[in-house]
């Protein structure tokens, strides 16, 4: 809900007789009278909080498609098309002269049993910031150590709220397309490829059941007891602790599709042409992240993307489909 004013400047081009092709455009999105819950005065109101337009936030991205034909010969044609997109988003108010936030509001939840908000929505930030303790260490017991409000290493023992910061966003700051269509006489070869970067995820298995105290509930990873920054492992007795060295670089590139054709021509009254062909679907997965799939969910709906659910069954298995 809200209302919403937007500039677009787009640009459309074709050289060398259409074997390059494109489309450019920068947009710039204000959307005011957002819906938030506001606390309120109860009376006059009947509750204490109310549903409200008041919030404002801006968008702006730029995108630009190519189509291009880089081979055509009688034999031989390859299609290459690529897109590009990128957005910044920013909350610029919570409040309005009837309604007043206090600017910021955590979201999203770890789970149990930690039961902590992961993320920060706050005015002049974008949105999906994930808000917790910076790890910078470990000491010689097998406890954090992480990063205080004034900028110098602490036991995460001795934490207060104002040492929590951004450790990182959950929302890509760049997405990626590439497909290729590749004919040679009756063959044709098509390849589907995209990415997204510039984003983190919270890796809710990791933090959860890379922590050995979780051996008493009967659930840990084989890695619970591997070394951290190289030192020493986490101690038995070292509670779950929300912590920046969960939160990864989520990159990723993937071949989403490969399918690989064969066209007979028929000189028949009956029949043409028909083409047989074999298809490979998620193919591969190019990524840094340690968990089954970087693709996790960055909805903004509730406000609170890159989490990597420690419940989620994700398995992003190669199919192969043959047709005749």
């Amino acid at each position: 809900m809200g209302k919403k004013k937007e500039t677009n400047i787009g640009l459309d081009f074709g050289f060398f007789n259409d074997r390059l092709t494109g489309t450019m455009d920068y947009y710039y999105r204000k959307t005011d009278d957002l819906l938030w819950d506001y606390t309120v005065p109860s009376p006059p109101y009947l509750y204490s909080s109310m549903i409200a337009n008041a919030g404002s936030m801006e968008n702006k991205g730029f995108e630009i498609s190519l189509t291009a034909i880089p081979v055509r010969t009688k034999d031989l044609q390859w299609i290459t098309s690529a897109n590009y997109s990128t957005n910044k988003n920013k909350l610029l108010s919570l409040s309005n002269n009837k309604f007043i936030s206090t600017g910021y509001a955590d979201r999203g939840d770890t789970g149990e049993p930690l039961q902590q908000r992961t993320h920060r929505i706050q005015e002049g930030q974008p949105i999906g910031n994930f808000w917790g303790y910076k790890s910078i260490d470990i000491d010689e017991d097998g406890h954090w150590i992480i990063e205080g409000a004034d900028g110098k290493p602490k036991p995460i023992s001795e934490q207060q709220p104002e040492d929590k910061q951004v450790i990182g966003n959950g929302l890509p700051k760049h997405y990626l397309n590439w497909n290729n269509t590749i004919t040679w006489k009756n063959f044709d070869l098509g390849i589907t490829m995209r990415g997204a970067f510039g984003f983190q995820i919270l890796n809710m298995a990791r933090l959860q059941y890379e922590a050995p105290v979780m051996l008493s509930r009967g659930n840990i990873l084989a890695s619970a007891y591997d070394k951290i920054y190289g030192k020493v492992p986490l101690a038995d007795n070292q509670e779950l602790q929300y912590v920046s060295y969960y939160v990864e670089d989520g990159d990723y590139w993937k071949i989403d599709n490969l399918t690989l054709g064969y066209t007979f021509n028929f000189k028949t009254t009956w029949i043409e042409k028909a083409r047989i062909y074999a298809t490979i679907s998620n193919l591969a997965v190019i990524t840094g992240y340690s968990g089954i799939d970087p693709e996790v969910s960055i909805s903004t709906a509730d406000l609170n993307p890159g989490i990597d659910d420690k419940t989620g069954i994700r398995l992003p298995v190669p199919f192969l489909w043959v047709f005749l």
